[in-house]
């Protein structure tokens, strides 16, 4: 965390010193090891950058609150794909803590990639003063401007109690990220599957069908082993994700599939805010190709 924190100031202060675009540009370059075109955005990674910069921040803010989104989730496609909701504060006391049963998780609305989130699993371990203080912090933190994402710091942030949702062996559960290409007459499909996130970190890429795919997102990841076995209402899970994602070119929309109950996670416009490469590199045009529009 204390690394992490020390990254990000200096991030912050090197940004402020080169201005926005300018260290984008320079950053894409050592990422991704080529050189973007964002005025005329070709690639999966260019055309992330480019809708950072021109999205309409406003129209995505309910959809990246992690609160606000439940509405919308709950109207198309129906509450029962939702993770049980226990509480919601504008602001944390430690008297708040006072009925919440031991496993949940707190997480604030505002807020991407991970961030913001705790995990549970004894409440009487826990230092309740502290986490106040940290997740009344979190409220303050305009995530969104420091990586130009302006629509993660529009909506009032909440403070949110969710049920903690562990599979049968009382591990969290794999997270399935679909990606849904909506510019073709059928929706292309690609599911990207992280395991033991708080582990071992793995991740592949399938297709609908559920064939792993030659290309990494990220390559520092390993593989997923060749015995990992899919729930068997992928499809189900697949067919949700393609319908939340509806009036969107490009949208990632992450899903939890547990015991064969399948849970919405959330919706992101901007994978890893455009810094995770694409490798082998002819990979990042494929997808960029399949994204026809870009804003």
């Amino acid at each position: 965390m204390v690394k992490k924190k020390i990254k990000d100031v200096i991030r912050d202060v090197i940004r402020m010193m080169l201005g926005r675009r300018f260290y984008t540009f320079l950053r894409f370059i050592i990422v991704h090891k080529y050189r973007p075109r964002f005025n005329n955005p070709k690639t999966f990674s260019e055309k992330i950058v480019y809708r950072k910069f021109h999205s309409d921040a406003q129209a995505l803010s309910v959809l990246v609150d992690k609160h606000e989104v439940r509405k919308f989730v709950a109207n198309t496609i129906g509450n029962e794909y939702l993770i049980p909701l226990i509480k919601v504060k504008d602001i944390l006391e430690p008297a708040d803590f006072i009925d919440l049963p031991k496993q949940f998780v707190i997480k604030t609305s505002n807020g991407g990639g991970g961030e913001n989130v705790m995990i549970v699993r004894d409440k009487d371990s826990i230092d309740i003063s502290k986490t106040c203080k940290k997740f009344n912090l979190y409220l303050k933190h305009k995530v969104g401007s420091k990586i130009d994402e302006l629509f993660y710091d529009i909506s009032k942030p909440k403070i949110i109690f969710e049920e903690l949702i562990v599979n049968e062996n009382g591990e969290i559960p794999t997270d399935f990220k679909v990606h849904v290409f909506n510019s073709m007459d059928d929706p292309v499909i690609y599911i990207q599957v992280d395991s033991d996130r708080f582990g071992d970190h793995k991740r592949s890429i399938y297709n609908e069908d559920l064939n792993r795919q030659d290309f990494k997102i990220q390559p520092k990841y390993s593989e997923i082993g060749d015995d990992f076995i899919f729930p068997g209402n992928m499809q189900e899970l697949i067919s949700k994700a393609k319908i939340l994602s509806q009036g969107f070119k490009y949208v990632r929309v992450d899903m939890y599939n547990i015991n064969g109950r399948i849970l919405f996670g959330e919706m992101t416009f901007c994978h890893a805010s455009g810094w995770e490469p694409i490798r082998p590199v002819y990979a990042d045009y494929m997808l960029g190709k399949l994204w026809e529009e870009y804003n």
